[in-house]
Order: structure tokens, then C-alpha cells, then sequence
């Protein structure tokens, strides 16, 4: 710890110096006179947490896996199994299903697993991303305690016939397709998206039992095939709808590890989702209600395994969010819901496959004097067995001038054990508790725009501890792994954002920096005292992306690179995989034709041509290419 604290004490200290705030990327979070009631609630709501907007990122790297594009411009740890394989996410050391994925405001964790894999999200079918670090489920609910990614959708109307094509190509086979079309005028805006997406990943790896000679990586084959619409309705001034549908299938062959050297497993996946939205606004009343029904199908096969598993799971969600916007700068908010939750799979030994759950939440907020912002919230939820955790949060915001922020933020989390924390077979516990954590994060943000010079500059630190961790352990005769709420982990950090921009007659400069150290220690010291204070699995010490870019009228170069510490693979931290540099050169050609605009870019992945991995034995691509173009009609 003590490099984090040294650290932390460094760039605030440099912070100290800077005098003005520049707004260049980050949403406003707290600024009741100057934010409007139909901003979602996490701009509204998640007062002294951190909160990252990569729309811009995102409109820039629309042919960007998520994963990739998470990793490269946010703390957020990512956890791949290779090229088409599952990847998972991890913020502030805390567990793959420990982030909350929401779509629209409905989550996408399994309930099986409660994880979601990014591999099956196209960066095409999102319009906004946002990324919340910290504990937060009085405000987003269960499953938020290490934080949460938001994926959101946007309709405007009067934007008349529009349509957008998008196609990529890149090494190892790999082959993208997208198109989308809109129509809107006063009252009606429609949305079409269609995509396919394949790749071969027959690329090629140091094989250390062969004395590291190159070997191809073989059955690793992807394909996904999706469609997203939808349709929104102007009622009147006031009342407006929107129906979204988002249907996927992905088949994909499951790749062999590096001890394993063959494989001839398959995973297909398939998933539907309806959402229907109403909302009604007047004056400084607004009110939300949300229907949604999700379907999700997984087939895992393995013949030589002798593995064949499917698992359905079903989900269905009705919710209200009401806002009030009161005189003297107040504002109240009330939300309820209801989860029904149905799964059947071939791997649970349960005789009840529903469950219920409902949740009631409050939060309330007040701006004094102009300079101070306080957040207060509360949830509460019931499952149909039992009564959750009360998770309360009180946060603030303090600016003594308009260019300067100083927030922070004390919140309770918490996640119930999953389907398959109880009732996998063999090996499920029914008598696990939910995992309990809370979290404490202080905030400084600062910046300056002198001219042609911008500067923005934000520091976090945080420090939160997470009970009742459940771990998989092998059981006394090692025949099978169960569960077991023996972990206590505790998080602390620091986490550095700055970005510099000059603006000068060859072009546009900019820097952008994200450094975070994080320790996630077990403290388990009851049960082995020699593991006690150990970092916890996959999780780096230290982290870094810096990028680097120009830009002029139609051209824009970028280099950026992504490096992690060495990540440990065994819980005693005996083992570890090594610290390498990631990085990436790309190029960027945008032109009109008439009344249409179109872009090309090459892009070259793992510049250096790096041998790393992200899960052990799991190897990954060097160096590779992809090249893709975006026609505006």
C-alpha cells in the first residue's frame, strides 16, 4: 500500500496547482440548475462515485471489440480467454460478477453465472457508453459492487431517412458487416440495425511445451449474427414511447487451452430481449415505467468430455422511476420494481426453478448555497425466501468555483449467490450468504482552457471491503468444487485521469492518460494465515493507457498502448503471469461526397507483436491488422 498511497499523495499535490475545469469529456453530475430531468439517472444520481462517458471513443471505434475498447479507455480490468472467447470484466479488484451490465437500464448478467460475456455485445448497436467505479446498488441495485457499465440507446425525431453502413476486415479471417437505417419526423423515430460477424482466430502462439515453436491455435471459429430495432412514439408534448428488441445468436468452437492442444467443444448462445418504455414529463414531474422480457439460451458440447449441458433462463421486469424536481434546488426520486426470475438447465439439482424478487428505492439530493450538492439513497430488497441487506449511500459534491470539484461517497453493495452457486450439481450450497461490501471514494477534479490549451485532470481514491466473498474450492476428496462464503477481501486505490488538447494551425494535439493501482487483498487470515493479504487472482497492482493522438481536417493518427503489471495465478500468489505492453497504431481518413459522408481506417493491433496472456494457459494474438470503412447516407 504504501506505493499507492506515495502515488496518490504525488498527483494530488499536483493537482493542488491546477485553477480551472474543463467539462471536455465528462458528464455533469450534479449540477441540479443545469441538468434536465430526463438525463438518466447516473448523471443525475451517482454523485461523488466515478463516472466515465465514452461516447466519443466509442463514435471513433465503432469496429472496436467492447472488451478491447473497455480496457484501452477505462480502469476496467478485462479477463479473455482468447480471440472470440468469454470476456469478463472487473473494476476496483472486485469479481467478473461483481460489475453490473445494463442495456437501457435492464441488466444482462445471467442468472446463472452472474457474469455477461462482451464478447457478444457489437459496439455497433450502442449509441451511448458509460462506466461507474465504486459500490453503488442503493442506486443501480443488486450485483453493483464494483461498479457498472451502462449501454444505452438514443431517438431523435426530425432527423428525417438516414442509413449507415459498416464493414471490417482483419487477419485471421475475420469479417464484419453492419447496417443500420432511421426514419423520424415529429412523432415517430424507427431504428433497424443488422449485423454478422466471423472469424477464423486461427492465429499463431508460442508454444511453451515445444520449446516456445509457433503452433496455430485451431477449433476456435466465431460466428454472431444480431438485430436490434426499435420504434418510438411521440404521444403528445408529454407522453412519449419506445419499444427496443435485441435478438442475438453466436456458435462459436470452443479453442483449446495450451496443456490441452486439442478441443472439440462447442457453445452456441441465443438471446432475446423486449423492452417497452413510457414516459411522461411535465413541468418538474417525470415518470418512467419500464416492461422488459429476456430470453437467454446456452448449448455447451463436448463429445470427447462426454459434456452435453443447456441452459435456459427467462427474466421478466416491471419497473417505475418517478422524478421530482422541487423549489430551493431539491429533488426526489422513487423507484420499484419486480424480477421474476425462471431457469432450467441440465446442471441444477432445484425442484423450484422461479424466483421472485422486488426492490423499493428512494434517493433525495439538495444544492446549498450554490456550492454544495448532497445525494442521501436507500434500497431495499425482498426475495422471495428472504429480506436483502438495507443499502444506504450519502454522498457530496463541493465547488467553490465552477472549475473546481471536490466529491466523495460512502455506499453499501451487495449480490446474492447465483443458480449456480446453489444449485450446480454436483458441488452447489444452498445455505451461502449474500456477498456484503461497501466502499468510500474521495474525488478531485480539476482542469484549465487557456486559448488553444485545455487541460482536464481528475483524481480518485477509494477504499471499501467486500464479506462473505464466495470461492470455489475442490472438496476433501477433490471429485468436484463447491462454494463457500470464506473470502474477505479489502479494495484501496487511487485512480488518475488527465487529458491535454492543443489546438495549432498543423492540427490538433491530444494526450490522454488513465493510471490506476489497485490492491484487492484477501483477509482471510482464519483460514490460512499464510494466504492472509495476498493480492487476489488476476488482478494487477498496476495499471496504465496512454494515448496519443492528431488530428487535422479529414486525418487523424492515433498510437496508444496498454500496460499491466504481472497478475498472480495462484491464491498464495506463488504463480503469476508476466507485466507486458499492449499496444496500437492507428489511421483514420474521413471525406463528404455530395451530401454523404464516409470514413476508411487501419488499424494495427499488438504493435510490438507482444507474447502475453490474460488468463493463463489461454494464449493471445501478436501482431494483426483490421481495416474498416463507414458510408453515411
Amino acid at each position: 500500500m504504501n506505493k499507492c498511497v506515495f502515488i496518490g499523495l504525488f498527483l494530488w499535490s499536483f493537482l493542488s496547482l491546477a485553477q480551472e475545469q474543463d467539462s471536455l469529456k465528462l458528464k455533469e453530475t450534479a449540477l441540479l440548475n443545469e441538468v434536465l430531468l430526463t438525463s438518466s439517472k447516473l448523471n443525475l444520481w451517482a454523485v461523488g462515485s466515478s463516472v466515465v462517458s465514452l461516447d466519443t471513443v466509442l463514435k471513433l471505434n465503432a469496429h472496436t471489440e467492447l472488451s478491447q475498447l473497455l480496457s484501452s479507455s477505462s480502469h476496467i480490468r478485462i479477463r479473455s480467454y482468447g480471440l472470440g472467447g468469454l470476456a469478463s470484466s472487473s473494476i476496483r479488484g472486485a469479481g467478473a460478477s461483481h460489475t453490473l451490465l445494463q442495456w437501457n437500464g435492464i441488466a444482462l448478467n445471467q442468472s446463472t453465472t452472474g457474469q455477461f460475456d462482451l464478447t457478444l455485445i457489437p459496439t455497433f448497436f450502442i449509441d451511448e457508453l458509460d462506466v461507474q467505479s465504486g459500490g453503488l446498488s442503493s442506486l443501480m441495485g443488486e450485483g453493483a459492487i464494483g461498479g457498472s457499465i451502462h449501454l444505452n440507446n438514443t431517438s431523435e425525431f426530425n432527423q428525417g431517412l438516414k442509413a449507415q453502413v459498416h464493414s471490417t476486415i482483419g487477419s485471421f479471417g475475420s469479417k464484419m458487416f453492419g447496417s443500420k437505417l432511421q426514419f423520424s419526423n415529429e412523432t415517430i423515430a424507427f431504428d433497424l440495425r443488422l449485423y454478422n460477424k466471423r472469424a477464423n482466430n486461427n492465429f499463431c502462439y508460442k508454444d511453451p511445451f515445444s520449446n516456445d515453436d509457433l503452433k496455430e491455435q485451431e477449433h476456435a471459429a466465431f460466428l454472431s449474427r444480431g438485430i436490434q430495432s426499435s420504434l418510438a412514439w411521440g404521444i403528445n408534448e408529454n407522453l412519449k414511447s419506445t419499444m427496443r428488441y435485441w435478438g442475438q445468436n453466436t456458435d462459436r468452437d470452443i479453442a483449446p487451452s495450451i496443456s490441452e492442444g486439442f478441443s472439440v467443444a462447442q457453445q452456441k448462445d441465443k438471446s432475446d430481449l423486449f423492452l417497452f418504455q413510457l414516459q411522461f414529463q411535465k413541468d418538474s414531474l417525470v415518470w418512467n415505467n419500464n416492461m422488459s422480457y429476456q430470453y437467454s439460451r446456452l448449448i455447451y458440447e463436448d463429445s470427447i468430455k462426454d459434456i452435453s449441458s443447456t441452459h435456459f433462463t427467462y427474466r421478466y421486469r416491471i419497473s417505475q422511476d418517478v422524478q421530482w424536481k422541487f423549489k430551493n434546488n431539491q429533488m426526489l426520486r422513487f423507484e420499484t420494481s419486480l424480477i421474476i426470475d425462471t431457469v432450467r438447465s441440465t446442471n441444477l439439482n432445484v425442484v423450484q426453478n422461479n424466483e421472485f424478487r422486488s426492490s423499493t428505492a428512494l434517493n433525495y439530493s439538495k444544492k446549498i448555497r450554490n456550492k454544495l450538492f448532497i445525494a442521501l439513497g436507500a434500497r431495499q430488497e425482498v426475495f422471495k425466501k428472504h429480506i436483502s441487506p438495507f443499502l444506504p449511500s450519502i454522498a457530496f459534491q463541493l465547488s467553490s468555483n465552477p472549475n473546481f470539484k471536490f466529491e466523495g461517497s460512502w455506499s453499501r453493495s451487495y449480490k446474492n449467490p447465483t443458480w449456480n452457486d446453489k444449485y450446480w450439481y454436483p458441488g452447489g450450497n444452498v445455505d451461502l450468504k449474500e456477498e456484503l461490501g461497501w466502499m468510500t471514494n474521495l474525488k478531485i477534479s480539476t482542469g484549465s482552457v487557456n486559448g488553444d490549451f485545455k487541460k482536464n485532470i481528475a483524481l480518485s481514491c477509494y477504499f471499501g471491503r467486500i464479506n462473505n466473498w464466495i470461492i470455489w474450492l475442490p472438496n476433501s476428496n477433490a471429485s468436484y468444487w463447491s462454494p463457500s462464503n470464506l473470502g474477505r477481501v479489502e479494495q484501496k486505490g487511487v485512480e488518475l485521469e488527465a487529458n491535454v488538447e492543443l489546438e495549432t494551425l498543423k492540427g490538433t494535439f491530444r494526450y490522454e492518460n488513465l493510471f490506476s493501482c489497485q490492491l484487492a487483498s484477501d483477509l482471510n487470515a482464519e483460514t490460512n494465515s499464510e494466504m492472509a493479504h495476498t493480492q487476489i487472482i488476476y488482478v494487477p497492482i498496476f495499471q496504465a493507457n496512454h494515448k496519443l493522438s492528431w488530428s487535422q481536417k479529414n486525418i487523424r493518427v492515433f498510437y496508444q498502448h496498454h500496460i499491466e503489471s504481472k497478475r498472480f495465478t495462484s491464491t498464495d500468489n506463488s504463480s503469476f503471469l508476466n507485466q507486458y505492453l499492449l499496444a496500437e497504431l492507428g489511421l483514420q481518413y474521413s471525406a463528404k461526397i455530395k451530401s454523404n459522408r464516409f470514413n476508411v481506417s487501419l488499424q494495427v493491433n499488438n504493435l510490438f507483436n507482444t507474447d502475453y496472456h490474460l488468463v493463463n494457459d489461454r494464449p493471445m494474438p501478436g501482431r494483426h491488422f483490421n481495416m474498416s470503412f463507414n458510408l453515411y447516407l
